[in-house]
């Protein structure tokens, strides 16, 4: 007999409201007033406030290893019903009932003694989530290894950066295995490898049963990870359900208002603009690889004599490529980077002719090798793949101890923001039943950010060639 799951959230007709005072000495003196009207049992006085309510009468149940993503604008109430449901915050009405261990990244640095270092911070926050000390022991090389924060996890927490704080706030909630877990656009603030790498271990968990609450403004994000949406507006609850169906109420409702927050998008579009720099930019030292003659797998790298200017400083891939890397060791990527029209850089324009560069030393001969490329965004959302088998080539041989430079040449047609770049080497199924055998594959192998478009920005994550025309016709059709 199956015995139902008790949902470990349920909400019953959530309400939250505030009192608006326009003094403080307001807010004593209605205190007074309360107190003289419950000794007398009648309202002696107007209320000296206004009421403002946060939430009004929100219902639903998060079900046992299910994703849902909350979406609404700025103040539509998102961060008041996760405190609610965290237990920070009381709502004025309805039900709250959750079971099994809740952990929450809500406010940044929220839970942290300040005065203590990383490391005692770790065994405060994992005692407070009902570890014991030989619990945390046991695992906190994991939560040190996965916040990546140096020695500064002996230094206190007062001197971390915003990005240092997540991270480790990020690898200690996730890592006692939470019953659900809670996620309020706490992962802006991180850089976008870590970015990934939470989005990854997001997805582990979901499928290891973990609940999640996740709210963020990018649908894209949502769509990625959650099955269910709730949408809220101004406190209210617009729907629950389908998250295909919640992205498109959403963004209806987001663009119902554009045009009377079209002055205010231009503004910060020229700020966001502005402030786009390159991240960790890169110098191109001048040399020369192993190995002078030119590889013919394709047109992709055939007349290509760029490659030269790869960059001999290997350590910002080498900080990188082990994430979840894996391989049978025949050949491996020592740098993957991109070069655009003005040398090597993570910074592009829309639309500029860029060339990635993956150089591979192989340490065994091999042939049929399938070397390609995935162009993806931070959450994890596929764009832009290529590979050698399209361009019919898997013959060329790689001779023992040899380096060989891939080069792909395209046009970078983007949508602005972040992406990552996945390389991989592998051998093809050579038979019916056969799987694909990875020589090397590194998920992270490359980061870069493209800029907006000059003239408008693109709606969407890639604009593909076309050619437009429009004719005019000169008769009439029912």
């Amino acid at each position: 007999m199956n015995i139902p799951m008790t949902p470990p959230i349920q909400l019953e007709s959530i309400s939250k409201c505030y009192r608006i005072f326009q003094n403080p000495q307001d807010r004593f003196k209605q205190a007074l007033l309360d107190r003289f009207q419950n000794v007398l049992g009648r309202k002696t006085a107007s209320p000296l406030y206004r009421e403002h309510w946060a939430l009004r009468d929100v219902s639903f149940e998060l079900q046992p290893g299910e994703a849902v993503g909350i979406l609404g604008r700025n103040g539509a109430g998102k961060s008041t019903l996760l405190q609610i449901i965290a237990g920070t915050l009381q709502p004025t009405a309805g039900n709250v009932k959750t079971s099994g261990r809740i952990t929450a990244l809500l406010e940044l640095g929220s839970g942290f003694n300040p005065e203590f270092t990383g490391r005692e911070n770790v065994f405060l926050n994992a005692q407070i989530l009902g570890l014991s000390k030989e619990e945390t022991l046991a695992r906190f090389d994991d939560i040190a290894s996965f916040a990546d924060i140096g020695d500064f996890i002996d230094q206190p927490v007062k001197t971390y950066s915003s990005g240092m704080m997540m991270r480790l706030a990020f690898a200690v909630q996730t890592a006692v295995q939470p019953k659900v877990l809670i996620v309020d656009e706490a992962l802006s603030v991180g850089d976008m490898f870590f970015q990934t790498k939470c989005m990854a271990r997001i997805k582990r968990l979901i499928n290891d049963g973990v609940s999640l609450l996740f709210v963020s403004h990018d649908i894209g994000t949502v769509r990625q990870i959650c099955k269910r949406a709730l949408i809220l507006d101004q406190g209210n609850m617009l729907y629950f359900g389908d998250v295909s169906k919640g992205a498109d109420i959403y963004t209806h409702t987001y663009l119902a208002s554009y045009n009377q927050r079209a002055q205010l998008a231009d503004t910060v579009e020229q700020t966001s603009r502005a402030s786009l720099v390159p991240v960790d930019g890169m110098s191109i030292p001048s040399g020369q690889l192993k190995g002078d003659d030119e590889m013919s797998t394709g047109s992709a790298t055939q007349g290509n004599k760029d490659w030269k200017v790869l960059v001999s400083d290997r350590s910002l891939f080498n900080r990188k490529c082990n994430f979840e890397r894996l391989g049978n060791g025949g050949a491996k990527f020592l740098n993957v980077c991109l070069v655009g029209e003005s040398g090597q850089t993570d910074s592009f324009s829309f639309g500029e002719k860029v060339t990635l560069f993956q150089l591979a030393k192989f340490g065994s001969a091999l042939s049929n090798i399938n070397a390609s490329y995935k162009i993806r965004t931070p959450p994890g959302v596929d764009v832009v793949f290529g590979d050698t088998r399209m361009f019919g080539d898997l013959n060329q041989r790689y001779n023992e101890n040899e380096h060989y430079v891939f080069a792909w040449e395209f046009n970078l047609t983007l949508g602005h923001g972040s992406y990552n770049i996945t390389s991989a080497l592998a051998h093809p199924p050579d038979g019916l039943g056969r799987d694909w055998e990875f020589v090397d594959f590194v998920p992270i192998s490359c980061e870069f950010i493209v800029l907006p478009r000059e003239p408008a920005m693109i709606d969407g994550l890639t604009a593909w060639d076309a050619n437009l025309s429009v004719r005019w016709l000169n008769e009439t059709i029912d």
